[in-house]
């Protein structure tokens, strides 16, 4: 690849394009400060699972996530999975004969919920009824639009919030465990486990260093006057 012959969209062109805007605003949220929307000659970005590939009339649109490093070095590499699926759901949905033009309102709605409150209880079968939604309509929407189920989800910005509290306070981990839906600590012990790999006693151990950083931490939101933790 030629990185000289890249050109980043701007933002006129990112609002022309709603569904991609969503997108890129999603996957910022996932790994912040780590996507990139640009145009290339058309066949010269080798493609790979960490970006999407969107032909035009006479050029490529890419929308590409830098990986995260070493696993031991990166906090958030277990978001992994649910980074891939969303640049595989992007380029799947807007590509073709017939692309989304724009995210369906029940999947821009059940999004936020989940990314701007994931403290808070709920549920699929909760959200769709205040959309007056079928949950199985939007539970589909959700996993075609974004990739991911609505469970898997929600539980995954769960875990995030868990990871920033255990590196950015000295909370225990049952008083993190509470702030979190509900859950009991064996419920939020094995959801963290699950998602990461390891549990939330041993994480805020691995990490320890990162406690006494906190300038090196960033986060797709703010909890207090914590920042946020940085996924590369």
């Amino acid at each position: 690849m030629n990185a000289d012959a890249s050109q980043s969209l701007s933002d006129q062109e990112l609002a022309g394009t709603p569904a991609l805007a969503s997108y890129v605003n999603a996957l910022n949220h996932l790994a912040p400060g780590c996507v990139r929307a640009f145009r290339m000659p058309r066949g010269e970005w080798k493609q790979d699972a960490w970006s999407a590939v969107l032909p035009q009339e006479r050029e490529d649109w890419i929308v590409s996530v830098r990986p995260p490093g070493e696993r031991e070095q990166s906090p958030l590499f277990w978001r992994e999975p649910v980074v891939l699926r969303m640049l595989a759901a992007l380029e799947r949905n807007l590509s073709g004969k017939r692309p989304l033009v724009v995210w369906p309102q029940g999947v821009k709605a059940a999004w936020a919920l989940m990314t701007q409150h994931p403290s808070k209880p709920m549920s699929l079968g909760e959200v769709a009824a205040c959309m007056k939604l079928s949950a199985g309509y939007l539970g589909a929407r959700v996993e075609q639009v974004l990739g991911s189920t609505f469970r898997g989800l929600l539980r995954d910005e769960r875990v995030t919030l868990a990871c920033r509290l255990l590196l950015g306070t000295d909370l225990q981990i049952a008083e993190i465990a509470g702030q979190l839906g509900g859950q009991s600590l064996s419920q939020f012990n094995r959801n963290f486990a699950a998602a990461t790999g390891i549990s939330p006693r041993a994480y805020r151990t691995r990490y320890a260093a990162l406690r006494k950083s906190p300038d090196r931490l960033r986060w797709p939101w703010s909890v207090g006057e914590l920042p946020p933790l940085n996924y590369c």
